[in-house]
């Protein structure tokens, strides 16, 4: 950065003449920029990962106890709908044992996703044998 380099210019020309004082103030101000950069990075991060999170949010359909993102007109998910009201986070959900639901793997969280899947039990037909 040209102002941390003009810094250090400034900083070696006071010490080599012995003005001791004004090199730790020049010192003092490098160290405090170095902190802003510090600073502007952690927020250019922040204002990014917040980006993000709302583009998702705008592209998030709930259906069937889950959430779905629309990319390109394909629907990519499921996704926990716990994990996402709560952190922000899109967790893919994964099958359970019955093909119409899925459980979280973050949160353990089952719902059902895929209702037209649902295998309900069978009834078990007895039939009459008589002993005679």
């Amino acid at each position: 950065m040209a102002i941390l380099d003009e810094l250090k210019s400034i900083g070696k020309t006071l010490r080599e003449v012995d003005k001791i004082p004004q090199y730790e103030q020049i010192l003092d101000v490098m160290e405090k920029l170095i902190e802003m950069q510090k600073r502007i990075s952690d927020l250019e991060l922040d204002n990014k990962d917040l980006k993000d999170k709302l583009q998702t949010k705008d592209s998030l359909v709930h259906e069937n106890n889950a959430y779905w993102i629309n990319k390109d007109g394909q629907k990519d998910g499921p996704f926990c709908t716990c994990c996402w009201d709560d952190h922000q986070k899109t967790i893919r959900v994964q099958p359970a044992g019955n093909p119409a639901f899925c459980t979280c793997p973050k949160c353990k969280n089952t719902v059902k996703v895929y209702p037209d899947r649902d295998n309900p039990p069978h009834a078990t037909q007895f039939r009459s044998t008589s002993f005679q």
